[in-house]
């Protein structure tokens, strides 16, 4: 569920303390250490995020020291609040474990599924904070945020400290202070001052990096040299295409070339120019020595923290593309990270000439004409979320209020029409779950990434079964073909009677498909009138 700073409940303190001799003597960050860590609260801000249930949350990877599986033995600590796992050994560290479903008043995980532990750290206080499963790096360049302010004494008004909100609010990830965490009461902290501390001393500073995948290989990247993580954006045809480089992007009005990072390292198959760029893949954006440029990978894998003693050299030999890299990372799962080299990375010659041309032609800014253009394609500009259900669909991005995972429960209404799925209990809120293959007579079939789309209609929730949801697409209204529906009030099946437009969508080079734009209303209508024909 989504929690709103009003509906936090309140919980009273423990009123058993821990016993002195189980809590080390290190001190709790609490309100002067947040001001002394001169927190980074504006966008400028980047975010590690993960999910609970259908929940999603994020922590300001500042914090994040890296993420780990969670460990097979965990040993319980006496007197411990209920939140609290217990202790496990991390490389020679001993950490404390907190279960956030358990902190966050979720119900139990139900079987065996393995979960993730993020390592916080600040000084020499460290805690893990187990979790579901690992999200995305989020921006604070693409969300706006809302600041929370503590209203009782209960854990959860707590540590979530705000709200990033997402395209327009639809998306909401609430933002966790790990100084908070750090904080809580009857929870032991390592205090490891004497020894540590001091070797950590004589090995100078540590940095944290960003980890991805580029097909066939897991590379690391420093986080000081990013300036950006997100989803792929729309790539555009451009003259700067060739090679590697794939064609441009508009990054909030920035145009920056978009280079096939796999391709670009020699790591198997290249990027076709024309090709649909797939809707999983990533974006980082670098600063070269001449303006920014856009590396597409595979996956954000994790956050890593590292010394520079801890870039391993290695016989490179059989490495492609070997002078990008400097050495390698061992993670906490064992797995061998290629370090990349960023300061080679961006002072290489094709990328350095293909941003400074790119900057030459597409300067920031511009004539008051050409803004002026802009925004005029701009406001004719739609989106739209297409989906299919045997063949593909769309619907208007404003329809949509989420977009969710098929739970694994549903509830069952005492009427159970036959094109009625289920009731989805999502945040407390009862939503019908229609299946438009038994409506509209489809023959059945279940596919492993079903999705649900939720919209409203006179004020009411529904959702709509689909067999997966494909991408996003931005498109103009000249690209949209109006049609009325052949038969509103009839008893067809036919999906076509709703259907409102065909979307004329480019699929590669010159070819387009057209894809159907489903009337929400027109669908909730034939199950109003299914229900008064029974």
């Amino acid at each position: 569920m989504m929690l709103d700073s009003n509906d936090l409940p309140k919980q009273e303190k423990p009123q058993n303390d821990m016993p002195s001799d189980q809590m080390a003597d290190a001190p709790v960050p609490g309100k002067t250490a947040k001001a002394n860590l001169a927190k980074q609260s504006g966008k400028s801000e980047i975010y590690g995020s993960f999910t609970i249930d259908e929940s999603e949350f994020a922590i300001p990877v500042s914090a994040v020291q890296e993420v780990v599986n969670e460990p097979m033995d965990i040993s319980p600590v006496p007197l411990s609040p209920a939140f609290m796992l217990g202790l496990f050994n991390l490389r020679g560290k001993i950490i404390p474990v907190i279960d956030l479903r358990r902190l966050l008043e979720f119900p139990e995980l139900e079987g065996t599924k393995s979960r993730k532990v993020a390592i916080i750290e600040h000084g020499d206080l460290c805690i893990g904070l187990l979790f579901d499963k690992t999200g995305e790096v989020l921006s604070g360049y693409d969300a706006a945020r809302v600041d929370f302010q503590p209203k009782g004494d209960g854990i959860k008004d707590v540590v979530i400290e705000g709200v990033l909100k997402f395209d327009n609010g639809d998306r909401l990830v609430q933002v966790l202070d790990p100084y908070e965490l750090l904080s809580l009461e009857r929870v032991p902290r390592t205090n490891n001052i004497s020894t540590e501390s001091q070797a950590k001393a004589s090995r100078g500073k540590r940095y944290n990096c960003i980890s991805f995948q580029t097909g066939h290989t897991c590379c690391a990247l420093d986080l000081r040299y990013v300036k950006e993580i997100r989803e792929m954006p729309d790539v555009d045809q451009s003259l700067f295409a060739h090679g590697n480089v794939i064609g441009t992007t508009n990054l909030r009005g920035v145009i920056l070339p978009v280079v096939d990072f796999r391709g670009f390292m020699g790591d198997g198959a290249v990027y076709r120019l024309g090709q649909t760029v797939p809707k999983e893949r990533k974006m980082l954006v670098i600063e070269t020595a001449d303006g920014p440029i856009g590396l597409m990978v595979f996956s954000i894998d994790n956050i890593m923290s590292y010394y520079e003693d801890e870039i391993l050299p290695f016989a490179k030999l059989a490495l492609p593309r070997s002078d990008f890299v400097s050495g390698c990372l061992v993670n906490g799962d064992g797995q061998i990270v290629m370090m990349l080299d960023q300061d080679r990375l961006r002072s290489d010659e094709l990328l350095v000439a293909t941003a400074k041309a790119c900057q030459e032609i597409y300067p920031p800014g511009g004539p008051k004409e050409e803004q002026e253009e802009k925004q005029a394609k701009g406001a004719a500009r739609r989106t739209y979320i297409r989906f299919s259900i045997a063949k593909p669909f769309a619907l208007e991005t404003s329809c949509v209020s989420e977009v969710i995972n098929k739970p694994d429960t549903l509830l069952d209404p005492p009427y159970k029409l036959d094109f009625v799925e289920g009731i989805i209990n999502l945040r407390r809120e009862l939503i019908t779950l229609l299946n438009p293959r038994v409506l509209y007579g489809m023959p059945a079939e279940e596919t492993l990434n079903q999705k649900i789309l939720i919209f409203n209609c006179d004020d009411t929730k529904y959702g709509i079964l689909v067999d997966s949801v494909d991408e996003i697409i931005m498109t103009t209204e000249d690209n949209i073909a109006e049609l009325q529906p052949m038969d509103r009030q009839g008893t067809s099946k036919r999906v076509v009677d709703d259907v409102v437009g065909c979307l004329h969508h480019e699929v590669s080079g010159n070819k387009s498909a057209p894809i159907l734009v489903l009337d929400p209303g027109a669908l909730v209508d034939r199950c109003m009138r299914s229900m008064d024909g029974m």
